[in-house]
């Protein structure tokens, strides 16, 4: 994920998968959104997460976009 400005300027998403979505339309979701939790949220609260995802949950892919090494 890029960051500019507090937003989220380009975001990439790999792995491996359980779910048929393609993760590009997440990826589209956040792109441009203020990198807030409350933000993200909002940008993805109209998703299905499972649908691109498998059993990951909403809160379980807002924790992995705050996620810091």
């Amino acid at each position: 994920m890029n960051l500019k400005d507090g937003h989220i300027a380009d975001i990439k998403i790999y792995g491996d998968f359980f779910g048929v979505g393609d993760v590009a339309d997440i990826e589209d979701a956040l792109r441009g959104k203020r990198y807030e939790e409350a933000e993200v949220r909002k940008a993805l609260s109209s998703i299905d997460v499972k649908h691109y995802f498998g059993n990951l949950e909403m809160d379980d892919l807002v924790g992995l976009v705050f996620l810091e090494e």
